[in-house]
C-alpha cells in the first residue's frame, strides 16, 4: 500500500467521524449510553482502520489488512442509528452488524488472508447477505420511533408497516441463526487451534485471545442490558469497545509478531551461532517458533533432496499444509527449509533464516573441505617421507649392490698386482682392476643419471624422455608438443613420473608399446603415458601410483588413472605452470 493509498484511506475515515459528530443527535445517543461511549466507539473505529492500514501496507498481497479497514469503517456507521438524518438513520439500521461479518472473515482467513474452501467462501457471502437483509427485515416491519430524540427524530425509509408482533416474531427466528453462525465460526476456530501446527497457534494466539475476551464482554453487555437500566450498562459498553479495540491490535500483533530487522538480526545470530547438526535444527525451529521445522540436504547424486537418514522426499506444493525455500548457493541447490505453510507470509524472517542458513551451511562445507585437504596432506606427508625413506633404502642398495662391489674389487685386484712379482700376472691384474672401475663408474652414472638426469636440465623434459626411451626395454614413443620450458620444478616432477609410470609398465602391464604425450592445457603442463597392456592397475596405500599422486599434489596438480582390466593404461597428470616456487623436487 504506498503513501497515497494511506492518505486516502485516513481521509475517508476522518470525513466518516466528521459525519458522525455533525449528523448524530448528541442528547439521543447519550439518552441511552453514557458520553464517554461516544470517544471509545469512535477510538475503536480507527484503532481497526490503523492496524488494518498497517497490515495492508506490508502484507498488500492478502485481504487482511483490507478487510479490517472495511470492519473499522462499518463499526464508525453504527453511529448513524443515532442519527436524526434519516438517510443517514436508515443506513446506519441497514449496515448495524455488517462490521460484525468483516471481522469473521478476516478470523476465518488469518492469517493468510484468504478463505481455504469454497464453503467458508459461500458462508461467509451468506454473512453478508444475511446481516443486511435481516436488518432491511426489522426495519420494514418495526419503526424504532421517537427514542431518545428530544426534537425531530429520522424517518424510517424502508418501514412497510409498523407490526410490533411481526417483527417480534422475526427477531425470534434470527436469534437462532444468529447463534448458528456464532457456533459455526467458533467450531471452526476450536477445530484449527486444535489441528493447527505450533507455529499456526503462535501466530493465531493474539487474536484468538482477544475474540474470547471480545465474546465474553459482548455477552456480559447483554445480559446486564437485560437485567439493569443503571449507569452500570453504560460503563460494561465502554469496557465492551475497549475490549473490541483488542481485536485490531491482536491482528497487528500477530502479523508482526515474526517482523523487524532487529528480529532478523537476532535470527541470523542465533542460527549462525548454532552448530551444524541436532542443535542448528532447533535453533532453526526456535527462530521461526515452528517445532515442525525440518532441513534437508541436496543430493547431487540422487538429484533429490534428502533427510538426515537419507530418506528422498519431494518439496510441498502450493496446496498443502507445507510450505519450502530452497537454499542455494551460486545458483545450485544446497539442502531446503521445510516448514509451515502459515509461515509463508513472513518473507523478511524466511529471508534471514534463509541467509543464515545458508552461510552456516557454506561454512560447514567450506569447513568440511578444509579438513579433509589437511587430514590429505598429513597422509601425503606420511607418504612422501615413506617414499623418500624408501627412495634412500633403495639408493643405498644400488650402491650396495653395484658400484660398491665393483669399487671393492677393483681394491682387492690392485692388492694382489701390489704383491705380485710376476710381470705378467701384474698386468692382468692391473688390467681387471681398471675394467671393474671402468664398470663402477658407469653405474654410478647410470645411479646420478636416475637421481637427475643432466639432460633434463640441459635440454628440457623430451630430451630427457627420449633419453629414457633409449634404456627402455619396451618401445617408448614421444610425442612432444611443447614450444616453451614449463620450468625446472614442474619439468622434475613430469620426468620422474613419467619414469615412474614407464617402470610399472614395463614391470607389471606385460604391454607391448608405451606412448608419452606432452603439451600445454589451459596454462598447465600436461603428461599422458599410456600403454596396451592388461590394466587393472590402482591406487593402493603406500604404492607407487599413490607416490606419484603425491609427488603431482605438491605442485597443485592433479593426477587420474583410467586402467580397465584388459584395456591398457593411461595415466594422466597435470602441472599448473604458473606462480610456482623454483624449487627441486627430490627423489
Amino acid at each position: 500500500m504506498k503513501r497515497s493509498g494511506v492518505l486516502a484511506v485516513a481521509s475517508v475515515t476522518g470525513a466518516l467521524t466528521a459525519a458522525i459528530l455533525l449528523l448524530v443527535d448528541y442528547r439521543s445517543f447519550v439518552s441511552v449510553n453514557s458520553p464517554g461511549v461516544l470517544v471509545t466507539f469512535i477510538a475503536v473505529g480507527w484503532a481497526f482502520v490503523a492496524a488494518g492500514v498497517a497490515a495492508w501496507r506490508t502484507r498488500p498481497h492478502d485481504h487482511t489488512g483490507r478487510l479490517t479497514v472495511i470492519a473499522g469503517l462499518l463499526w464508525l456507521v453504527w453511529a448513524f442509528n443515532f442519527s436524526s438524518n434519516s438517510i443517514a438513520f436508515t443506513v446506519g439500521g441497514v449496515l448495524v452488524v455488517t462490521y460484525s461479518v468483516a471481522i469473521i472473515q478476516v478470523l476465518l482467513g488469518y492469517p493468510l488472508g484468504r478463505l481455504r474452501t469454497r464453503w467458508e467462501r459461500w458462508f461467509v457471502a451468506g454473512c453478508y447477505v444475511y446481516s443486511i437483509g435481516s436488518a432491511m427485515t426489522e426495519l420494514a416491519f418495526g419503526d424504532p420511533g421517537p427514542v431518545g430524540f428530544e426534537h425531530e427524530h429520522p424517518v424510517n425509509l424502508l418501514l412497510i408497516r409498523d407490526d410490533p408482533g411481526l417483527l417480534k416474531s422475526l427477531q425470534m427466528v434470527f436469534a437462532p441463526i444468529d447463534l448458528a453462525i456464532a457456533f459455526v465460526v467458533l467450531a471452526v476456530l476450536i477445530t484449527r487451534w486444535r489441528n493447527g501446527t505450533p507455529a499456526y497457534r503462535a501466530a493465531f494466539a493474539p487474536l484468538w485471545l482477544a475474540t474470547l475476551v471480545g465474546t465474553a464482554m459482548s455477552a456480559t453487555v447483554f445480559l446486564v442490558k437485560q437485567r439493569s437500566q443503571d449507569s452500570t450498562m453504560e460503563w460494561v459498553t465502554s469496557v465492551n469497545f475497549a475490549a473490541i479495540a483488542l481485536v485490531p491490535l491482536a491482528i497487528v500483533v500477530g502479523l508482526w509478531r515474526y517482523r523487524g530487522a532487529r528480529a532478523a538480526s537476532q535470527v541470523m545470530v542465533e542460527v549462525g551461532a548454532a552448530p551444524l547438526g541436532e542443535g542448528f535444527t532447533t535453533a532453526l525451529r526456535r527462530a521461526l517458533r515452528d517445532p515442525s521445522l525440518v532441513l534437508w540436504s541436496w543430493s547431487p547424486e540422487l538429484a533429490e533432496f534428502v533427510d538426515a537418514d537419507g530418506v528422498v522426499h519431494e518439496l510441498p506444493g502450493d496446496g498443502e499444509d507445507r510450505a519450502a525455500t530452497v537454499l542455494e548457493n551460486d545458483s545450485e541447490p544446497v539442502g531446503a527449509l521445510v516448514y509451515d505453510q502459515s509461515l509463508r507470509d513472513q518473507p523478511q524472517l524466511i529471508a534471514a533464516v534463509r541467509s543464515a542458513t545458508v552461510v552456516t551451511l557454506d561454512n560447514q562445507r567450506l569447513q568440511t573441505e578444509l579438513e579433509a585437504q589437511l587430514e590429505e596432506v598429513r597422509r601425503s606427508r606420511g607418504r612422501i617421507v615413506s617414499s623418500g625413506d624408501e627412495q634412500r633404502r633403495r639408493l643405498e642398495r644400488d650402491l650396495h649392490d653395484g658400484a660398491q662391489q665393483r669399487l671393492v674389487a677393483a681394491a682387492i685386484l690392485l692388492r694382489r698386482a701390489q704383491r705380485s712379482m710376476n710381470e705378467q700376472q701384474l698386468r692382468d691384474l692391473l688390467s681387471q682392476g681398471a675394467a671393474e672401475l671402468d664398470l663402477a663408474v658407469t653405474e654410478l652414472r647410470e645411479l646420478a643419471r636416475g637421481v637427475y638426469p643432466p639432460v633434463l636440465k640441459e635440454r628440457g623434459l623430451g630430451a630427457a624422455l627420449d633419453s629414457l626411451a633409449e634404456r627402455t626395454p619396451l618401445p617408448l614413443e614421444i610425442r612432444d608438443e611443447l614450444t616453451v620450458r614449463p620450468g625446472e620444478a614442474v619439468e622434475l616432477a613430469a620426468y620422474y613420473i613419467a619414469a615412474e609410470a614407464v617402470a610399472n609398465a614395463t614391470k607389471h602391464s606385460s604391454a607391448s608399446l608405451v606412448e608419452i604425450s606432452l603439451r600445454m592445457v589451459d596454462g598447465a603442463l600436461r603428461v599422458t603415458v599410456s600403454d596396451d597392456g592388461c590394466g587393472g592397475a590402482g591406487f593402493t596405500p603406500g604404492g607407487g601410483l599413490s607416490g606419484l599422486q603425491d609427488r603431482a599434489a605438491a605442485l597443485a596438480g592433479t593426477l587420474t588413472l583410467d586402467s580397465p582390466v584388459a584395456g591398457g593404461t593411461v595415466l594422466t597428470v597435470d602441472l599448473p605452470t604458473v606462480d610456482l616456487p623454483t624449487v627441486g623436487i627430490h627423489a
